[in-house]
């Protein structure tokens, strides 16, 4: 987009336009985006603030559940009346304050509950349902981790340390497998007020999905160990002995399999390209040291391994296609 920048009183002081000129020139111009921002952030942390001197003025979650509704309710009430984009961020940030505290409240009704189902579900629900409302794609992403979240993946911090679980390594590659494919086949009929939203989702499922294959190809699974063991059995170790058993090799093997036909049928240097060489990448070089360790030796050899895989994949990626050659 081309951007030009005319002063237009001193063109009218210079005689070179003409007061209906200016006017009409002035009527072209973009709004102050810059003030614009500035109005939401002050906003937003308006909204912050009081939100934080009425939690701790009545701690309890009720309170928690009023003002997610009262965010909520903000938020829909700027998408219907604001005009333009004007309080665009403000209404972005009303949303995301109002879905994550109205999650965090089920979280914190639940907390005492054995079975982390049912919330986890709920928590899903909700954040499904206020990305399709709100069409916002961070809540969209946030609606597939939740999904995740239903089958046993999650995430965990500790000083210094980031962690990352898969419980059910099989079942989340088949899920978020067939999710990302159904929303990448979906996007192609879907008006394009959708495509954004439908896009995010399936990268993110995408991504879910390599994180199965990364976890399994490590420990390998259990099939259903995540839920229960059934009644037949006395103990949980029982049921983990009598449980559908994965290798790891399966899903080594598997992974592979699956990055390389993502690659193969994708258009080149696209996201789903792209994403398939760093995960294949990162496959390779987890499997390395797995087996190798990390020996002074097998660094320096991973190494040069990498930088070659690296030179490889930028002359693939900047390779030209056949029809532009």
């Amino acid at each position: 987009m081309t951007r030009i920048t005319l002063d237009l009183d001193a063109l009218l002081a210079k005689g070179q336009i003409d007061s209906a000129e200016a006017v009409r020139l002035q009527g072209f111009a973009l709004p102050d985006r810059q003030n614009g921002l500035l109005v939401n952030i002050l906003l937003i942390f308006g909204a912050i603030s009081v939100a934080g001197g009425t939690i701790a003025l009545v701690p309890n979650a009720m309170t928690g559940l009023i003002l997610a509704l009262l965010s909520l309710g903000g938020a829909e009430f700027l998408r219907r009346s604001a005009r333009g984009n004007s309080l665009k961020t403000l209404g972005m940030a009303l949303t995301l304050m109002g879905t994550l505290g109205l999650a965090g409240w089920v979280g914190w009704e639940f907390r005492e509950v054995d079975d982390g189902t049912l919330p986890t579900l709920l928590i899903a629900l909700i954040m499904t349902a206020s990305a399709l409302w709100f069409r916002s794609a961070l809540l969209a992403a946030f609606a597939v981790l939740s999904l995740g979240a239903i089958l046993g993946s999650g995430t965990g911090y500790w000083h210094a340390s980031y962690a990352l679980f898969v419980e059910e390594p099989t079942i989340t590659i088949i899920v978020f497998g067939l999710l990302a494919a159904g929303l990448y086949h979906a996007r192609k009929s879907l008006a394009d007020a959708w495509a954004n939203l439908v896009t995010v989702s399936a990268r993110t499922a995408f991504f879910m999905m390599n994180f199965g294959f990364w976890v399994g190809s490590l420990w390998g699974d259990r099939v259903g160990e995540h839920w229960f063991a059934p009644s037949r059995w006395s103990d949980r170790s029982e049921w983990r002995e009598a449980a559908l058993a994965i290798p790891d090799h399966v899903f080594t093997l598997g992974w592979i399999g699956a990055l390389v036909a993502v690659i193969a049928t994708s258009r080149r240097s696209s996201f789903l390209s792209i994403t398939s060489i760093v995960f294949l990448t990162i496959h390779g070089y987890t499997q390395y040291f797995e087996y190798l360790g990390a020996k002074p030796e097998t660094l320096v050899v991973g190494g040069l391994v990498l930088v070659g895989l690296a030179v490889a994949g930028a002359r693939f990626l900047m390779r030209p296609n056949a029809k532009t050659s």
